[in-house]
């Protein structure tokens, strides 16, 4: 664990005032509620879709278009 940033983080933190603290505490506990629970099984996905192109060429173009 990297103490100086967690420390750095807890002192941006306490610098907010109560309703900024009591707002990104309900986005944490939210966050939370939505990532906890079952494991799903991706290997069920496993073939479902036909690649035309190779994944990393697919990649290559869509950063590509970016530029």
């Amino acid at each position: 664990m990297n103490l100086p940033l967690v420390q750095s983080i807890w002192s941006l933190i306490q610098a907010l005032s109560l309703e900024e603290r009591s707002f990104l505490r309900s986005q944490l506990v939210a966050s939370e509620e939505t990532t906890t629970g079952k494991a799903v099984d991706l290997n069920q996905f496993s073939g479902v879709i036909t690649l035309e192109l190779d994944p990393l060429e697919f990649q290559r173009q869509m950063r590509d278009e970016w530029s």
